[in-house]
């Protein structure tokens, strides 16, 4: 499920509207948005499945998490609930964007801006209802990388690159949304986030989690009394 999230987060952000969004060019965005509506669609279609793929780890992570602290692993839980619903919600901009990119665009391929510019804007609101997501996303990575590092579950570089994930979500959602200028600064850190959540994903189906008799118990030699 983690590895699907990862999948089809890439795929709808950057495949589909990397591709179709133009930025500061709402002509160009409906041009292209109308011209592939499928694709568009598609695009949502991935952010579903990546939605409820979360919902799917959300609450496999609580059932590998509650042995090390209960209330922090059903805390993690909660906040990637709420970035999901959150970013559920938000996907009425997208219906919204192909809408007014079709609207724009009439049967001469003329392209009229009011509409053309109510469908970026759409865009751009998604954009930034995503960010407040990941604020939640990025408090949950945290809270995720003390559990793992007190209960010894991962090596502990992926450990503390999933707290330093956590800084960059919560760092690079607050610049998006408060200090836009300051977003192009912090972009690049993303690959941070990709590289440690694609490990940790890995990890998760190759060898999963360290349990406490892998960390913090020994066998004892059975003896027989005389």
């Amino acid at each position: 499920a983690y590895l699907g999230i990862i999948a089809t987060g890439i795929f709808a952000e950057f495949a589909v509207r990397g591709s179709l969004v133009v930025d500061d060019d709402p002509v160009a965005t409906a041009e292209n948005i109308a011209a592939s509506p499928g694709l568009f669609r598609v695009g949502i279609g991935a952010d579903v499945v990546m939605i409820a793929l979360d919902v799917v780890v959300a609450f496999g992570l609580l059932g590998l998490l509650r042995h090390v602290n209960r209330r922090l692993a059903v805390t993690t839980t909660v906040l990637r609930l709420i970035q999901g619903a959150v970013i559920a919600v938000n996907l009425s901009n997208l219906y919204r964007a192909l809408g007014f990119a079709r609207d724009a665009v009439d049967a001469n391929g003329t392209v009229l801006t009011g509409p053309a510019q109510e469908a970026l804007d759409a865009v751009e609101r998604h954009a930034l209802g995503y960010d407040a997501g990941l604020v939640a996303f990025g408090l949950s990575c945290l809270v995720l990388a003390w559990l793992l590092i007190a209960g010894h579950l991962v090596p502990r570089l992926l450990a503390y690159g999933m707290a330093v994930t956590g800084l960059v979500y919560l760092v690079g959602s607050f610049a998006a949304l408060f200090a836009p200028g300051a977003s192009a600064v912090i972009e690049p850190f993303y690959v941070i986030c990709l590289v440690v959540e694609l490990a940790f994903a890995i990890r998760l189906v190759t060898r999963g989690l360290a349990t406490p008799n892998h960390t913090t118990t020994t066998r004892r030699p059975v003896t027989i009394g005389a």
